[in-house]
């Protein structure tokens, strides 16, 4: 694989974490309702469910996919309601210390969980690993190290992309120090969580 393949790969998976999508949404609003260290879990996640697909992508991932059609149906569920759940969470905090308070009781690994499921569940990687990539590079040639590389680029572009995003995101938190002007924060970043879980359960 040589240099220019990579800068293909690269460009792509600049355009697929920034381009808007559920994933864009949910880890700017969990930077906007939580601040940003909970939102690099949620990426972190988003990374995670990447670079599983594509693992899959290498090892033939259409064959996968279609032996899996009910598991990703369950996946996709699963991480909408989640997010729903959260959304309506963060939507009723009062103000911002008790945002905070609520994700300090919440698990890291299960902020990471919500990210990986909404990249599991949404179609975008799909189409990205499982039709583009193959066009861009020959995956029976990839060797182990190579795909390492590829890895190393996904995770690396998705926390500077999204990254990027939550930390502006999360400069309103700081820079906001009234209560109704938190509540007006937490209440945005839930509706964005809600509506976004919301969106991918009843996508087609």
């Amino acid at each position: 694989m040589n240099f220019e393949i990579l800068s293909v790969f690269f460009v792509g998976m600049l355009i697929l974490a920034a381009s808007p999508g559920p994933g864009v949404v949910a880890s700017v609003s969990r930077a906007l309702s939580s601040g940003f260290k909970a939102s690099l879990f949620v990426i972190a996640g988003l990374a995670a469910g990447d670079v599983i697909f594509l693992m899959m992508a290498l090892i033939g991932m259409s064959t996968i996919s279609t032996l899996l059609g009910n598991f990703f149906f369950i996946i996709r569920i699963t991480g909408g309601l989640y997010l729903m759940y959260l959304g309506y969470t963060h939507f009723r905090s009062k103000d911002q210390l008790v945002a905070a308070s609520s994700v300090q009781k919440e698990s890291n690994y299960k902020i990471m969980g919500s990210g990986f499921l909404i990249t599991l569940g949404n179609p975008k990687p799909i189409i990205f690993y499982a039709s583009i990539v193959p066009t861009i590079i020959d995956i029976r040639k990839v060797h182990i190290s190579e795909a390492l590389l590829m890895a190393a680029i996904i995770v690396s572009v998705s926390f500077l992309v999204l990254g990027t995003y939550c930390y502006f995101a999360s400069l309103s938190r700081k820079l906001i120090s009234d209560q109704k002007a938190n509540e007006y924060i937490n209440r945005v970043g839930g509706f964005l969580m809600f509506t976004t879980g919301l969106y991918i359960v009843l996508k087609n």
